[in-house]
């Protein structure tokens, strides 16, 4: 199992062991009777798992704008795009891996340059995909997994990283600002249709 490097998971944590001699490519947190790992997505053992994340995302997305395609719908097509855009933007799908079962995953991007002629072509890092499913969710994995995306960005010298949510989903919001991060664009939208 190909893990990232402890370099890129300086976290904190309460409960710390090594799941095998090399502690450089291992880690393990226990939370309450289960042990949470923070690995490197394999595509050979962790497709199924991470199709049914993203399928999950992209549901709970649609209760704040009904009008985004169901997770099935959209499943086939994303996974590789996300894939080739990891490829393209020097990043990495990172994996909570909770007694042997996948319970979300991070995509971070390292190298994103901005398309917009007034940011100047800035490279910046990019969170694009966070999901814990609701099995696990309360048990801090979705902080786990942004101090892991956030050090993996350290690690590639990215000076500004970014991450998206929908403006409904205040406990993404929550867990967002509570990490430092802050409104960089703000997007509103109205309804002419009625």
């Amino acid at each position: 199992m190909r893990c990232v490097p402890a370099a890129c998971l300086a976290v904190n944590t309460l409960a710390y062991a090594t799941s095998e001699p090399d502690t450089e490519r291992h880690k393990i947190w226990t939370l309450g009777v289960s042990s949470m790992i923070i690995r490197e997505f394999d595509e050979h053992s962790d497709l199924d798992r991470v199709r049914d994340c993203l399928i999950e995302l992209q549901d709970s997305e649609r209760m704040f704008d009904p009008r985004m395609p169901s997770g099935a719908d959209i499943v086939d097509k994303y996974i590789p795009q996300m894939l080739e855009r990891c490829k393209e933007c020097q990043g990495i799908i990172l994996v909570a891996e909770v007694d042997g079962d996948v319970a979300g995953y991070a995509t971070v991007f390292a190298k994103v340059r901005s398309e917009e002629l007034e940011d100047g072509g800035i490279e910046f890092g990019l969170v694009s995909d966070l999901v814990v499913t609701k099995d696990f969710r309360g048990r801090g994995l979705g902080r786990q997994l942004l101090e892991a995306a956030e050090s993996y960005a350290r690690a590639s010298d990215v000076n500004w990283l970014r991450i998206g949510m929908l403006a409904g989903n205040q406990s993404a919001r929550n867990l967002y600002t509570s990490m430092g991060f802050s409104n960089l664009y703000v997007e509103l939208e109205k309804d002419l249709t009625g």
